[in-house]
């Protein structure tokens, strides 16, 4: 909430000529809005010379994944777009990445190119540490590779700090960013040379300031999901539809079995092994819902899609059918502890304080644990003076400050007591939609799931608005 993605927004939009080109890897907003946002730093902005890889996986991130455009819109307003399924298809982002680069640096014959990622927080919350730190490795090389310069932005608000020095090696430098009283952000450089005291940063009025309330959608259809009877049956509900990979026929012998297995089950599918009747064909990945089959592929492609340990894993290829078949319309999160809820809930909260409109739900089990936690308080404060309609939940074991500014929703219930959600309604636009739900079901472990499904997101919100009305 420090406006970092706006800050690296105008640096890299400073930078603009018709020399240089621009690589942005968004995982937050949809490519229509980080390019809106562009536009407003440089109106003139040459779309043939920015890429955008939108690895949002929601409603926005629809087509193929993995797929780029060779043409541009009549019109000259668009640039080249590619999508990915979901945050979690490291490779698939870095495969786009490499093609936009390759496409600005050889057939727009650009001398200089830079990146942006907007932000490393979501794609940790999809995929191990240790796979976003050989993305991030990754990417850093093809910079270095064409002589480029690449802004990653990290809300260390919900950031595992265990984090922080494996990735710090791949940088050469940082900016920090923090609040100014009475308004206003301050900069320090670490890294490039000396460090620098803390800066004023200034925003006038030609800044892209999300202020401005995000324009009506689509309403999701809640009637695609049904509203649940309560909290725990969304979450199984979320539960069932997981589907599974089934390896068929599978010689387990180089090791690719541990390696899928790393990779799905941080996104809550499950792998298990079978032996067909029939002894060909051999070494088969079968994603299916029950009886269901979703897609197959090798499970020699299958790793190749989703290991990052060879120079060329990110090097232009067809994604297997299962992995364009995964957009995660609900992430499951089985096993997790706060802090984890806590990296998902930021995201969601990020996302309601970029629209600053709409409703944001959400339960903190206890009311004390929204009273009585000052940054937690601070954050939600925010969401207030930005025009966000916050709505608590939780046991009342503590009283409400006179201040407060939210709706407080006080129960005793069982599922309150246990459940830690944040949903909010997008303010009408898909695109802002997002969720997360999930149950303490033993001391401070949790299972749950995370969706950006407008019909999803909007049958949550039903739910907790009829069942817990405000008193």
């Amino acid at each position: 909430m420090t406006r970092k993605t706006d800050l690296t927004v105008r640096t890299l939009a400073a930078d603009d000529d018709a020399n240089t080109g621009t690589v942005f890897v968004t995982t937050d907003d949809s490519a229509s809005a980080l390019w809106q946002r562009y536009r407003t730093q440089v109106p003139a902005a040459d779309p043939r010379s920015v890429g955008i890889v939108d690895a949002t996986g929601g409603s926005a991130g629809s087509g193929p994944a993995g797929t780029t455009s060779d043409e541009y819109a009549t019109d000259g307003r668009d640039p080249r777009v590619a999508t990915v399924g979901s945050p979690a298809d490291l490779t698939g982002v870095g495969m786009a990445v490499s093609k936009l680069l390759e496409a600005l640096v050889a057939q727009q014959e650009l001398d200089r190119v830079r990146l942006g990622l907007f932000s490393l927080n979501t794609m940790v919350i999809y995929a191990d540490d240790e796979r976003v730190a050989k993305f991030l490795h990754e990417i850093t090389r093809r910079i270095d590779a064409i002589d480029g310069f690449g802004l990653v932005v990290v809300h260390t608000d919900g950031f595992d700090e265990r984090l922080d020095s494996q990735f710090g090696a791949f940088v050469d430098g940082t900016v920090e960013v923090r609040e100014r009283d009475p308004d206003g952000i301050e900069t320090r450089l670490h890294g490039l040379g000396e460090a620098t005291d803390w800066t004023a940063v200034e925003f006038d009025g030609s800044d892209p300031h999300p202020d401005t309330p995000a324009p009506a959608g689509t309403n999701g259809d809640s009637g695609t999901y049904p509203v649940p009877e309560s909290l725990h049956a969304a979450i199984a509900a979320a539960e069932d539809e997981r589907p599974t990979l089934t390896l068929c026929n599978y010689d387990s012998t180089d090791g690719d079995g541990d390696r899928l297995r790393s990779y799905f089950e941080v996104r809550d599918i499950s792998i298990r092994t079978a032996t067909l009747d029939a002894s060909a064909p051999r070494n088969v990945a079968l994603l299916h819902r029950g009886n269901e089959l979703v897609a197959a592929a090798t499970v020699d492609a299958l790793t190749d899609a989703v290991v990052l340990e060879s120079g060329d894993a990110f090097d232009w290829r067809q994604q297997p059918d299962v992995l364009k078949a995964l957009h995660d319309d609900a992430h499951g999160a089985k096993g997790v502890d706060k802090a984890f809820l806590i990296e998902v809930s930021r995201v969601v909260e990020m996302r309601s304080y970029r629209t600053g409109a709409g409703r944001v739900d959400a339960g903190f089990q206890a009311l004390s644990n929204l009273w009585g936690d000052p940054r937690t308080r601070r954050m939600y404060d925010r969401l207030v003076d930005r025009g966000v309609d916050v709505h608590a939940y939780g046991v009342p074991d503590a009283p409400t400050p006179a201040d407060a500014g939210v709706t407080v929703h006080p129960s005793e219930h069982e599922e309150i007591r246990d459940g830690w959600f944040v949903v909010h309604d997008g303010a009408g636009d898909d695109d802002g939609k997002a969720a997360l739900v999930a149950e303490e079901r033993d001391p401070g472990v949790y299972h749950g799931f995370w969706t950006r499904t407008p019909g999803r997101v909007d049958s949550l919100g039903t739910y907790l608005r009829d069942a817990y009305p405000a008193r």
